[in-house]
């Protein structure tokens, strides 16, 4: 029985969505719907694409397709009514990060879903990149010891914000767009949740091209286990730098160290029909040699291992599974609210150019 799906939002990373939905047909896990989008031509490409119907308004495509689960990505100040209104015809529901950008929004879809009784995960995709889940294994195992302290830096070429997602980069800042997979990741990793945040960040270059927002954010967050974890996100890197992005995780305890180079990946080119040199992650996602063969290996890279997972886990679910059996597998919306409340607390210490306390008493 494969899972009915449809997506939410056919941008950039809705496109990518729909292509791991695509091999998710292809190897029977999936039936790939519908989609919508408001944007008219970002919808025909997409419909044309995929073959697959299109729905101008998301809410027509809710109350006229028979689905399963629905996939939300949408900018990220936009999650929320997307998210409450999959939860009210009880779907399963895949959030892009973060989930919401305002805790007491978090909060009611969180609610939301509880009430319908439905799955709602969040794409943090960084938890699936296997060096991620190695230094998880160790840390686990106890071989760092305890944690003291670490660096975290995540920076993204500046087409990002000012080509890809100009049009509500000023409603976003590197620390919502970015710094929630690092946030999320390193709680994760810890198994702690924040406690004290420190940041500052300057609006320089992006301000100057008319878009408002930080073009870095950098935060000390202190950790209820008493780690202290540096966390740097930018994205105003030079067009000519070799990769999209650039990111790097380093954990030290009192028995050991752990560092991941998660941009230089060992994949170095330089082509004739291209400037300068390009460093991939194939990790990330690698496509196949065959494109739409059954055969061939499928569309793989932990970018495409989160979306692929809650197909399985929505397969679960149709076959019987109750969410009970699922929990602690997935990235879920409490969770989740971790990163918005970490991002949250950098950011109101922005606004204040202070400490920022966050009460372990308030945690729903």
């Amino acid at each position: 029985m494969p899972v009915r799906i449809a997506v939410i939002g056919a941008g950039v990373y809705g496109t990518h969505v729909l292509n791991v939905l695509s091999a998710a047909v292809r190897s029977g896990e999936a039936d790939l719907v519908a989609v919508a989008d408001i944007a008219p031509q970002t919808l025909e490409r997409a419909v044309q694409r995929f073959q697959i119907r299109g729905y101008a308004n998301y809410h027509e495509m809710l109350e006229r397709e028979s689905l399963d689960a629905v996939v939300v990505v949408t900018p990220d100040h936009l999650h929320r009514q997307a998210v409450l209104d999959a939860a009210a015809h009880r779907l399963h529901i895949l959030c892009q990060k973060p989930i919401a950008t305002r805790t007491e929004e978090g909060y009611e879809m969180i609610a939301a879903a509880q009430d319908a009784g439905v799955l709602l995960a969040v794409d943090f995709h960084k938890r699936y990149d296997p060096a991620h889940r190695e230094l998880k294994r160790s840390i686990r195992q106890g071989r760092l010891g305890q944690i003291l302290y670490g660096d975290v830096y995540m920076e993204d070429r500046i087409e990002v914000p000012a080509v890809w997602f100009k049009s509500w980069a000023d409603r976003s800042s590197p620390a919502w767009f970015l710094g929630t997979h690092f946030y999320d990741l390193v709680s994760w990793l810890l198994e702690a949740r924040p406690v004290r945040v420190f940041a500052h960040g300057n609006k320089r270059k992006l301000l100057s091209m008319g878009i408002d927002s930080y073009d870095h954010v950098s935060a000390a967050v202190v950790y209820d286990n008493g780690a202290v974890i540096t966390f740097h996100a930018s994205w105003i890197l030079p067009d000519g730098f070799p990769s999209i992005v650039n990111q790097q995780i380093r954990l030290i305890g009192t028995e050991g160290i752990g560092e991941i180079d998660s941009q230089d990946r060992g994949f170095l080119s330089c082509f004739a029909d291209q400037p300068g040199c390009q460093v991939s992650n194939p990790f990330a996602k690698s496509e196949p040699l065959i494109p739409d063969s059954r055969f061939d290996l499928p569309l793989s890279g932990y970018t495409c291992d989160s979306i692929r997972h809650f197909v399985q886990l929505a397969g679960h679910l149709k076959r019987g599974a109750v969410l009970a059996d699922l929990a602690g597998s997935y990235p879920d919306g409490s969770e989740a609210m971790i990163a918005t409340r970490t991002c949250e607390a950098i950011h109101d210490s922005l606004q204040a150019g202070r400490l920022i306390d966050i009460d372990p008493a308030s945690w729903r």
